[in-house]
Parts: structure tokens; C-alpha cells; sequence
């Protein structure tokens, strides 16, 4: 929290036990002064946000209390004790809120370059599977993020509006509930010129049904590293897309229900965790893990995204002949990696375009015909610390591993939403699926071996990336011979 939200909380506390002790008795110009000032001081150099709202309306009255000679906690016994719940209610949602749904503060990056970011509008000749015309193409939109170099530019707010008013409409909220992180700062410049050189070429694919970047956590350190990094937004798959022209596309319920959600897949899933978790050898988990793994409709998520990335890589020499990223792009240094679905998606990738060198999946359960196949690049599987009853299908789909390097490597006491900038969004363990770990914690474990990883096989930097098992106590790596 910020510094006069806590002054307020504080008063907010503290106040009415003493007005309701002596402060009848005193002047209450003084009190009133302080709440006035600290009130002042908030809103104009911190600014309103909703989750102050019980805060606020405790002040309030005692703003009213004061002013009045009223004691705050007044009256017989039964009003006291009505008067006291509902305070320590009212209190408790003051000091709450805030703190689940804080005004955070990103790591700062540690790597030598400046950090801009701008987009691409990428239109493509292919039919989109999403919408029911038949007519309609492909469109996706690209976050760059780049080494710059910075002038007069502002820093961007956290997440576009796309970003925003999707997450805001998955859980049915207000379209304004994510106003409060214009107050977050991130180390992002609104399209300042690239610094003056090439760099490397990392594609990034988020997670089904999320903020597209929300991943500011970790892409920002890579960025600062000397990367580039083309940040996918899979059209009515996250939470929202914002086009150039206004248009935001929301995540389509309409295909969900009619192919995801449904009762067959539902069955499927758990169906596949019962018969894998009670499975008695290893024959009959690789034939449940296969079944899944190929069935599920992921499987078919995992293809198409893995073509939006195969339609990203198409566009880069033009990009790198007639856009921002002129002459900046180094198209023979192509990398991937992504979290959770999008993780899928690289698996896929790699398996289809030879274009690509390396890939990382963060989290991300396999799905598709990897179970059936053998990679050719060096790869590098990192995961949470699942926990039972949670299948591996994973050490089924990735049995072949790589005939290149292939590295599995796990963050213990992290969870899903680890490599997510959400833990610093929710404060709040039981929702968030971060785990126990410090959330700067696993940012900087995970950040760390992304850039050894990719310093190594992009670069080919010497790196220490077996040795962060030694440098990181909750990091485990091993490498598949």
C-alpha cells in the first residue's frame, strides 16, 4: 500500500477509540486538520481508488463524529456491541482490500537497455476457426517490446484496455474495476525508437482466457537483457484484443461453450485424471496420457496458435525491411517460449518451423502429437511444483525428448500463476495459484533461466544455466541425456 493510505487506515483504526474515549472532551479542530490533510495529501498525490471506498467511509464518519461531539461509540450496551461489529467489519474490508488488490510495484529490470514497446497489426490469409463467418480472416495483435532508446517518451500505463475490460468482464465485474493500475508503474516507454542495433527474436505466447500481457514481471527483464520480444495476442482466446481502430474483441463464450466447456470435454478430463491417478504401471499411464493428450480440445488450440506463430514468423522480414523494427531484427536468431496454453503452442512450433532455434515452455501441459514425436532443438520444459491429485501427462508427452538438448526443470513451492504478473495483481495466496514462494522470488528464477537458456542457444554465450540449481535453493534442472 501507498504511504497515506496507511496514514488513513491508521486513523481509520485508531480514532474512534479515541474519540469515543476523550475526544469528546478536546478541541476537535486538530483532528479534524489531520484527517483533512491526509485526506488532501491522498487524493492529489496518490489518487482515488475503489478499494479505499470502506476507508474512506470510516473517515467519513468520523469526520461527522468530531464535528458533531459524538462519540463514536455511543449509547447502551446492545448499541455498543451492534456499533462495534459492524466497525470491526467495515475495518476489516478497510484493511483488506487494499492489500488483495494492491497498487503494486514491478521488479525493476537489471539489464543495461531501456525498455519501449509498440504494436503490430498483423492480418493474416487464414480462416478464423473462432467466429462463425465464414469470411473472416485471421487478425492478431503484437506487443513489441524492444531495447530503447529513450528521449522525452512516457512510460505506458499496466495492460491496455483490451487487457483491462476483458479481465474486468471474465469475473462480470465493471468495466472501470481496473482503473486503480493507471497507478501501477511499469519501466515500459511508449514507442521510443529502438536502440541502434540488432537483437535476437523471442515470440511469446500467453496463457487460453488471459491478459495477453499480462507478464510485464518477466518480459520486461528480458527486454532489458537485449531481446526483442513479439508478444502474441491470440484473438478472442485471452481476455481481450484492442485493434488499432478502438475495437476491442473479447474472449468468444460463444465458441467456448460450443467447444470447450462442454460436457464431453469436461468428461474427458476427468475421466483421464481418475484412470491416470489409478493407474498400476507405466503402460497403461502412457495410454491414458496419449488419449488426452491428442483428444482434448487443447490438442486443437495448440495447433492454431502454434500457426499464429508460424504467421508472425512469416511477417518478419517485412517488418524488418518497412516498420519501427527496420533493420532491427535478427531473423536468424528466432527463439519461443510461453506459459500454460501458449507453452503448448511452443512444443508445436518447434515440431513445425524449422525457422525456429530453441524453445521454452513455462507451466504449460503438452497437448498434441508431441507424445508421438521427437524434437530437434533444444529445449528447456519448466515447471511449478504440481501437486497431487494433478496428472504429469507431461513426463508421457516429452518421453522422446530432443535428439538436441533437453532440459526439465521445476520452481518448488511456486504455483501456476507464478510466471504471471498476477500474485502482485491478487495478494491473496488461497485465489491467486502462486504458491508459497515470494512472487519476486520465482520472477527472478524464472527470469534468469530464460536468459541463460536463450544467452546459450540464441547466442551461444557460455552459460551457467545447470548451476542455477546451486545459486537457487527452490530451483531443480536436470538434462535429459
Amino acid at each position: 500500500m501507498r504511504l497515506f493510505e496507511i496514514i488513513l487506515l491508521l486513523i481509520s483504526s485508531i480514532f474512534p477509540l479515541y474519540i469515543s474515549t476523550k475526544g469528546y472532551q478536546l478541541s476537535k479542530k486538530f483532528p479534524l486538520i489531520i484527517i483533512g490533510g491526509v485526506f488532501i495529501l491522498h487524493f492529489i498525490l496518490e489518487g482515488y481508488r475503489w478499494q479505499m471506498m470502506p476507508c474512506y467511509l470510516i473517515n467519513l464518519i468520523l469526520v461527522w463524529c468530531l464535528y458533531k461531539a459524538y462519540a463514536f461509540f455511543n449509547g447502551g450496551w446492545i448499541k455498543k456491541i451492534i456499533s462495534g461489529l459492524t466497525f470491526s467489519a467495515l475495518l476489516l474490508l478497510a484493511w483488506s482490500l487494499p492489500n488483495i488488490l494492491p497498487v503494486f510495484s514491478l521488479p525493476t529490470p537489471t539489464g543495461k537497455y531501456k525498455i519501449g514497446s509498440d504494436y503490430m497489426h498483423l492480418k493474416t490469409d487464414r480462416a478464423e476457426q473462432i467466429t462463425e463467418n465464414t469470411d473472416d480472416k485471421r487478425e492478431l495483435m503484437i506487443k513489441v517490446w524492444y531495447p530503447a532508446n529513450i528521449k522525452d517518451e512516457d512510460k505506458e500505463p499496466y495492460l491496455n484496455d483490451g487487457d483491462r475490460i476483458g479481465f474486468a468482464e471474465k469475473y462480470g465485474l465493471p468495466k472501470s474495476t481496473f482503473n486503480y493500475l493507471n497507478y501501477v508503474e511499469t519501466h515500459t516507454y511508449r514507442s521510443p525508437k529502438v536502440a541502434n542495433q540488432k537483437f535476437p527474436v523471442l515470440i511469446f505466447s500467453h496463457g487460453s482466457y488471459s491478459k495477453a500481457s499480462g507478464y510485464y514481471a518477466i518480459i520486461e527483464e528480458i527486454v532489458s537483457h537485449g531481446y526483442i520480444v513479439l508478444n502474441i495476442n491470440h484473438t478472442y482466446e485471452s481476455t481481450g484484443t484492442l485493434f488499432p481502430d478502438g475495437t476491442i474483441k473479447l474472449y468468444s463464450k460463444e465458441y467456448d461453450e460450443k467447444y470447450v466447456s462442454t460436457q464431453e470435454m469436461a468428461e474427458l478430463a476427468w475421466k483421464s485424471q481418475q484412470d491416470f491417478n489409478n493407474a498400476k504401471t507405466e503402460s497403461e499411464k502412457f495410454t491414458v496420457s496419449q488419449n488426452i493428450l491428442k483428444n482434448y480440445i487443447a490438442s486443437e488450440i495448440t495447433k492454431r496458435w502454434s500457426k499464429d506463430i508460424t504467421s508472425v514468423i512469416d511477417t518478419l522480414k517485412t517488418w524488418n525491411k518497412s516498420s519501427f523494427l527496420a533493420n532491427h531484427l535478427d531473423t536468424n536468431k528466432i527463439g519461443v517460449f510461453g506459459h500454460s496454453q501458449g507453452a503448448s503452442a511452443i512444443g508445436q512450433s518447434l515440431l513445425e518451423d524449422d525457422r525456429i532455434i530453441a524453445g521454452l515452455n513455462l507451466d504449460g501441459v503438452q497437448w498434441g502429437n508431441m507424445i508421438d514425436s521427437t524434437l530437434n532443438k533444444p529445449f528447456l520444459y519448466m515447471s511449478s511444483e504440481w501437486v497431487p491429485p494433478h496428472p504429469n501427462f507431461n513426463k508421457y508427452a516429452f518421453r522422446n525428448g530432443s535428439s538436441a538438448a533437453f532440459y526439465k526443470a521445476k520452481i518448488n513451492n511456486s504455483g501456476h500463476a507464478s510466471f504471471m504478473d498476477i500474485p502482485l495483481m491478487v495478494n491473496l495466496q488461497l485465489i491467486n495459484e502462486a504458491g508459497t514462494i515470494n512472487p519476486n522470488r520465482a520472477y527472478m528464477i524464472t527470469t534468469d533461466a530464460i536468459l541463460q537458456f536463450f544467452d546459450m542457444y540464441l547466442l551461444n554465450k557460455p552459460t551457467n544455466l545447470m548451476d542455477l540449481k546451486t545459486k537457487y535453493s527452490e530451483f531443480e534442472i536436470m538434462q535429459k541425456k
